[in-house]
């Protein structure tokens, strides 16, 4: 499953000062586990937890988490104890609501997180092996159950008639592959079909959103039945498998933005051109990439009329900034100087938008800089970003990371950035489009949650900003992802 954007800590890890590892309790173990914290004798709802200690949301109206103050801890998993002993309060910090969040230093020993998750897995093979999957598959509603059984036969059908006409060139013309040929011929033929059962999957889907162990269920029924279907394309499985924690990563965007037929045989040739091709979160993403283009466009012109020498721009979570890069192809030789600051956990991606954008600057011979900060999701939300001499820029925008980010999250965000804009500057956010009928292929398929948002759920983000702001929400072309507009007055 994939982690929570808010706890990615990307580069935090490479840091000179070692601090061991939080990981939210949910994504650490599975839901069987039953975690129990007494603290004193008293139950709390544990949040996370690390080797030298963990945290958990008591009331905002309770005393005596002064820090410092020693406390006697016991942690259970399984209904067996894991961890006795002394710990302190190292922290407390505002959390949801009416909640605030203790953070509990450990006095002696360590909680062994490796051995917790073996114990755990274990106890998940014995209750595997005990009861089958009979137990979960009979709380998949009946019609889901049936979208799924149509959904893997028709799968099945086209990947074992194109494996047996890929062999059958390949024994007929050696050394030859028409495996490339043969996906494009068959997703003329299936586009329309394929298309059609995503859309009626989704709405098969939203019988069990409202029930949680539902939804896991249909989940789990999804990913056994029709989920290894996709795998033999890459981009199902990078984004199943998800090795860096998180789905959409670098490399899943470039797959979207070159929009090839990749992968080892027909079938999974056929299955990545159709989400990187046709499917409408795939094809949103060169489109909103246009989006942003044009506007960084207008809004470098609208600088160089104000007579300023320098135009600074800001791309928060900028994965492989091929907005960069077209936007120099764009507009050709610029005068006076610009200046890009990209940003993103990931050290490869800001390497490959490094190695993509300078070059064309020094092609242009122009005055361009690029200035890289590695920060990790986790540091993005909380901290905000460090900018060098911190001048105001004239143009920030995210294409991609408020899909994964909470309201609160999304909101402190919003105001961060608008902060850092000169007066006159423009900030866009963009954000996959909700209501849809396409959510299945990511969210159960496989295991892609996104935040889906609307209209009204996106200017609800500017809550925050002064009543100055000029606000606005307006729907790239291909209309897979909103863009909140907001202009600093």
């Amino acid at each position: 499953m994939a982690k929570s954007y808010e706890t990615l800590m990307g580069a935090v890890g490479r840091s000179v000062f070692f601090r061991p590892e939080r990981q939210r309790v949910r994504e650490l173990l599975s839901r069987d586990a039953r975690p129990q914290l007494l603290v004193d004798g008293v139950h709390f709802p544990l949040f996370d937890i690390s080797m030298n200690g963990l945290s958990f949301l008591a009331s905002r109206n309770s005393d005596g988490w002064t820090v410092g103050k020693e406390i006697n801890l016991e942690l259970t998993l399984h209904d067996e104890v894991v961890y006795q002993g002394a710990a302190r309060v190292a922290r407390t910090e505002a959390g949801m609501g009416s909640t605030i969040r203790v953070g509990l230093g450990l006095n002696t020993g360590f909680l062994d997180l490796p051995e917790f998750r073996r114990r755990d897995d274990q106890k998940q093979l014995d209750k595997d092996l005990a009861e089958g999957p009979e137990v979960r598959f009979r709380l998949v509603p009946e019609r889901y159950r049936a979208e799924m059984t149509r959904i893997s036969n028709f799968l099945q059908f086209y990947r074992k008639s194109l494996s047996y006409h890929e062999k059958r060139y390949r024994s007929d013309h050696p050394g030859e592959s028409r495996a490339a040929e043969l996906a494009e011929r068959a997703l003329s033929a299936v586009r329309g079909r394929w298309s059609e059962m995503q859309v009626s999957a989704s709405r098969a889907a939203v019988e069990v959103l409202e029930n949680r162990s539902v939804l896991l269920a249909a989940k789990e029924f999804t990913e056994t039945v029709v989920t290894p279907h996709v795998m033999e394309s890459p981009i199902g499985y990078r984004a199943f498998t998800k090795p860096y924690g998180y789905p959409g990563d670098f490399q899943t965007m470039l797959y979207y933005y070159d929009n090839q037929f990749e992968g080892d045989t027909a079938f999974g040739k056929l299955i990545h051109k159709f989400y990187v091709g046709d499917y409408a979160l795939g094809a949103g993403v060169r489109s909103r990439k246009d989006f942003i283009v044009e506007l960084m466009k207008s809004e470098y012109e609208r600088t160089r009329r104000s007579f300023s020498d320098v135009f600074r721009v800001v791309n928060l979570a900028c994965g492989p900034a091929r907005e960069i890069s077209q936007f120099i192809d764009s507009i050709g030789r610029w005068t006076g100087e610009i200046v890009w600051t990209l940003v993103d956990q990931e050290e490869e991606a800001l390497s490959l938008a490094y190695e993509g954008s300078r070059s064309k600057i020094a092609a242009l011979d122009c005055h361009g800089r690029l200035d890289l900060l590695n920060l990790s999701f986790s540091q993005m939300l909380s901290d905000g970003l460090p900018l060098r001499g911190a001048e105001p820029q004239h143009f920030v925008f995210s294409t991609g990371l408020f899909d994964y980010v909470s309201e609160a999250k999304a909101k402190s965000l919003v105001k961060h950035l608008y902060d850092l804009l000169a007066p006159g500057g423009l900030l866009a956010v963009g954000n996959a489009v909700a209501p849809n009928e396409i959510f299945w292929a990511t969210e159960f398929l496989v295991d892609w949650t996104l935040l889906f948002r609307t209209r009204k759920e996106m200017l609800e983000l500017t809550a925050v900003l002064p009543e100055g702001a000029e606000k606005n929400v307006v729907e790239e072309p291909s209309g897979a992802y909103h863009f909140l507009l907001v202009r600093k007055h």
